[in-house]
């Protein structure tokens, strides 16, 4: 069988419950397993799931309209689905993705906040996503209302790479009216992301699902502004069990948008008042790399060798280079040229960043 169809029928058999087919899938790669096998792993009895699993021919069509937009499926364990994700427990089984994959191999920083956000939220939002991208980051919201809105879009200004995660199926956006956002996205050279069928309408109960994958590709999450009561506390817990970094912004003492801000900031989550709080907590994130057996088995033989193993995450400026390798500047240049030439490394503002996130 077609193995794109089979990936999409494995995740419309099991979505919304896609972490239950991530489960199946370390036991049972999905090229080497008959699709009848995976029954015992469905969510529930509905017929529906079950007739997916004997009819993959149906879903035949569907397949064809969505890969003409650009759609595939990654399933857990094929080699360009994203590290970060399949180090979680509850990793999704297959994701659709419209755009580069290897952009979710990158380092990314997620952007949460408010729906509703103030005019200070979103030129926040817009100001440190410019920043972040023109310094290497992809920045990877969720294509709402808002925080998320504003970031994507400070990422495009920047020319930078930007991650749109959905709650919804690949045939749709929501909200309607950010069409022309998602459109933008892929032509920035970005992505669209969803581990939800095709079919599956936006629902307030996949949201906190939605949100476990933002954090879970980044880095670190940045709530901009948040409500004592909302899903963005809820993707900064989420990202903090997931082990990685958690920034919020303080705001006004008055403002009820910045109170669950100073929530986060009393229990623990760092200060985020300019770029530089977040460069200055590379080192959290390379404990980060450190700690993921799906990146480290990512990394080929050639990865810690030479200059490759003086490079850091994000931006690596000609001096820190210089510092960290004791190479002369000449002969750094001429090692930096062949390493571009070689796909290896690119050129960023500011200096250089490892090709696919594995800097």
């Amino acid at each position: 069988m077609d193995a794109q169809l089979k990936r999409l029928v494995l995740c419309a058999a099991f979505s919304p419950y896609s972490a239950r087919l991530g489960r199946a899938l370390r036991e049972c790669p999905p090229d080497d397993t008959p699709l009848e096998h995976f029954r015992p792993w469905l969510p529930n009895n509905n017929r529906l799931p079950a007739r997916r699993l004997r009819q993959p021919e149906a879903l035949r069509e569907t397949l064809t309209a969505l890969s003409s937009l650009g759609w595939r499926w990654l399933a857990l364990g094929d080699d360009d689905y994203p590290p970060l994700l399949a180090d979680l427990p509850d990793a999704p089984g297959v994701l659709a993705v419209r755009g580069d994959p290897a952009i979710l191999a990158g380092p990314q920083l997620a952007m949460v906040g408010a729906r509703a956000a103030s005019a200070d939220g979103t030129d926040n939002a817009f100001r440190f996503a410019r920043s972040l991208a023109a310094a290497g980051f992809a920045i990877t919201s969720g294509l709402a209302l808002g925080v998320d809105a504003a970031a994507h879009r400070g990422a495009l200004a920047a020319c930078g790479a930007t991650v749109a995660v959905l709650g919804n199926g690949p045939d749709r956006i929501y909200p309607p009216h950010h069409r022309k956002l998602a459109h933008q996205i892929i032509e920035g050279g970005g992505v669209l992301v969803t581990e939800f069928a095709p079919g599956s309408q936006p629902r307030r109960e996949y949201f906190p699902a939605r949100n476990r994958v933002i954090s879970g590709l980044s880095f670190g999450t940045i709530v901009v502004e948040a409500a004592l009561r909302s899903g963005s506390l809820i993707t900064a817990r989420t990202a903090a069990e997931q082990g990685r970094e958690v920034f919020a912004i303080p705001g006004a003492l008055h403002n009820p948008l910045s109170k669950g801000c100073h929530r986060l900031l009393r229990d623990g989550a760092n200060w985020l008042e300019s770029v530089d709080d977040v460069l200055n907590a590379f080192g959290d994130f390379r404990r980060t790399l450190a700690d993921s057996p799906a990146l480290s088995a990512a990394r080929g033989p050639d990865d810690t060798t030479g200059l490759l193993a003086h490079f850091t995450t994000g931006i690596n400026g000609l001096d820190d280079l210089a510092s960290r390798s004791g190479l002369p500047m000449t002969e750094l240049a001429e090692q930096l040229a062949e390493l571009e030439l070689d796909g290896k490394i690119k050129r960023v503002t500011g200096g250089y960043s490892r090709h696919r996130g594995l800097a």
